[in-house]
């Protein structure tokens, strides 16, 4: 058994030299070595001047480029992709197929080996623009009811310019904020703009004035609640009226605030003396700080008028 022992204990030994060999072998006399880096997102930069010559880009054969870096074998767990920059310049773009190399840039200490395209092809067309409302969102995950409350605006409106067979796809400017940023209290950010489809995606190579914003906001939370719209419907003897209002509205305030409220009362509308169809504002008895959440409509009373028929209406009938 001592022998065996012996024997294994040796063994460990021999392993942990060779290990230490090698380790000295490859960190002195080879201490530099090969890394590839894939999904490096490409920055477009001088789209603004192309945007002035009446030019966007519509698309590009690719977004992302994978990077191989040459660099020291310590450093291998040290670079992450994030250290890593590729640009491709399009400012002297023309109409139609464009071919443009990437700039690469490394960490310090490394140099760029090979990347896996030389050029980018970019097609180029010529321009459309829109002026449009700017929402405020959230940027990342958060809970499904989380939206900011928004108390100064800088800029309520801005011009999206993008491709002409891109610009249907823009259904709203949006300016994001950190949701980890926002507290209870008001809080000025500066905030970027992006173009965004129908289903929230932001929409690349758009150019957006102005691209950022000054905004006061502070958390709050979204709420359905039920809404109260009482109605005055007198003066009926010679007309009948019939009238409908939203049963429920959507509220925006501090979540202190709105989990609390289950409904909304409306002031009472006086319909009496309307002689014809009518679409009537319901103004609602919001508490202080609560608000009609954003990108829902404005609730209405639709009104429709019918005068009654007379007996001597029924007459000259006959």
């Amino acid at each position: 058994m001592k022998d065996k022992t012996r024997k294994l204990i040796y063994g460990i030994l021999a392993l942990l030299v060779s290990i230490g060999a090698w380790a000295f072998v490859v960190y002195n006399y080879y201490p530099m070595t090969d890394i590839k880096y894939n999904d490096i997102p490409l920055h477009f930069i001088g789209e603004r001047a192309l945007a002035e010559r009446g030019l966007a880009i519509s698309e590009a054969d690719t977004e992302n480029l994978s990077v191989t870096l040459n660099q020291k074998r310590v450093d291998v767990n040290r670079i992450a992709t994030e250290d890593i920059e590729a640009s491709l310049d399009v400012s002297e773009c023309v109409a139609g197929e464009n071919k443009v190399s990437p700039s690469i840039s490394s960490p310090r200490d490394t140099s760029v080996a090979d990347y896996s395209k030389k050029s980018v092809l970019v097609n180029v067309e010529r321009t459309a623009s829109e002026y449009m409302d700017v929402d405020v969102i959230y940027s990342g995950d958060t809970p499904d009811n989380a939206m900011p409350i928004v108390s100064d605006f800088t800029q309520v409106q801005a011009e999206v310019v993008c491709a002409a067979s891109r610009i249907s796809d823009v259904k709203r400017i949006a300016a994001v904020l950190d949701y980890q940023e926002v507290g209870k209290e008001p809080k000025s950010f500066t905030a970027n703009l992006v173009a965004l489809d129908a289903d929230g995606k932001e929409i690349p190579h758009a150019v957006i004035y102005p691209d950022e914003i000054s905004i006061d906001a502070s958390a709050g939370i979204v709420k359905k609640v039920k809404l109260n719209v009482q109605v005055t419907n007198g003066n009926t003897e010679q007309y009948e009226r019939k009238y409908s209002a939203p049963e429920e509205i959507t509220i925006l305030g501090p979540e202190d605030v709105v989990s609390k409220i289950d409904t909304i009362n409306a002031q009472e509308l006086d319909v009496s003396y309307y002689y014809e169809d009518a679409e009537l504002a319901v103004t609602c008895e919001l508490p202080e700080g609560v608000h009609i959440a954003p990108g829902t409509d404005e609730p209405v009373l639709k009104l429709t008028v019918k005068k009654k028929a007379t007996k001597d209406s029924e007459e000259d009938k006959e």
